[in-house]
């Protein structure tokens, strides 16, 4: 399939998909980006590359090593220099999401109402995927509604392969947001047992083994449903579960679009 060249940085156009000029698209309505004209600043810095180092930081150092002086050194530049392009802190941080965003969308398949099922956990694999390439992305994300020019191409191929199912429309716009909140959640707990386990945690495969264990151990007239169990909880094949978790969440998907079609 052929890879769409994403970027989030037209804020006011988009690509052109004829021989027609396309429809501009609006500014969101809290757009924090500063919208400058061209040729105004004769250094050599961009927003591009300003966006592109910013990730870098963050990828390593994370939200909490995270600071507009740090991106700048990167680039070695003033701070300063910085807010001419991006605005402020918070509108770095719209930049990073709509690029991150910009680079699930080639990934996202052409809508086939035969495949609709697999390929939302395909939509689905390629977030999770994404999310654990980017350290704290989910963090940043929180109260931020991303309606740059990626994020409105995301959802309406996303929304395509929902409706192409024959999801009716209210419950493809849910479903395509809880989609989004199940698999932040996931990763979140994913990415966080390695990133910030208390100092002297044991590793997951281990931890889940004392679990067991001590379930185990429990006394059974109490605790008979948690010691029968006991061995499912040494689970800890993060696909395999992320899988399962896809399974549900489609099949639940499925079956209510199913009961709507034939009410």
């Amino acid at each position: 399939m052929e890879e769409d060249c994403a970027t989030s940085f037209a804020v006011s156009t988009v690509f052109e998909m004829s021989e027609e000029k396309p429809a501009a698209i609006p500014a969101p309505p809290w757009q924090r980006v500063p919208e400058r004209g061209k040729g105004k600043r004769r250094d050599p810095l961009t927003q591009e590359a300003i966006v592109e180092a910013a990730i870098t930081v963050l990828d390593a150092e994370g939200l909490a090593g995270f600071s507009m002086r740090r991106v700048a050194d990167a680039l070695d530049t003033g701070a300063a220099s910085l807010y001419w392009h991006v605005g402020s802190k918070d509108g770095l941080f719209d930049l990073i999401f709509e690029e991150v965003i910009g680079e699930q969308i080639g990934e996202v398949p052409e809508a086939d109402p035969a495949q609709w099922q697999e390929q939302l956990k395909e939509v689905a694999r390629t977030m999770r995927g994404t999310i654990l390439r980017h350290r704290d992305i989910v963090q940043l994300s929180v109260g931020r509604i991303p309606m740059g020019p990626n994020a409105l191409r995301m959802s309406e191929r996303v929304l395509a392969i929902l409706r192409a199912g024959g999801v009716p429309d209210e419950l493809a716009v849910h479903s395509y947001l809880l989609m989004i909140s199940v698999v932040n959640g996931f990763t979140l707990d994913e990415a966080g047992y390695e990133q910030g386990a208390p100092e002297g945690a044991p590793p997951a495969e281990e931890a889940a083994q004392m679990v067991r264990t001590y379930f185990e151990s429990l006394p059974d007239e109490q605790f008979s449903n948690l010691k029968e169990v006991a061995k499912h909880f040494a689970m800890t094949d993060q696909d395999a579960r992320f899988d399962l978790l896809l399974d549900l969440f489609v099949d639940g998907i499925a079956a209510r679009a199913a009961s709507a079609a034939s009410s």
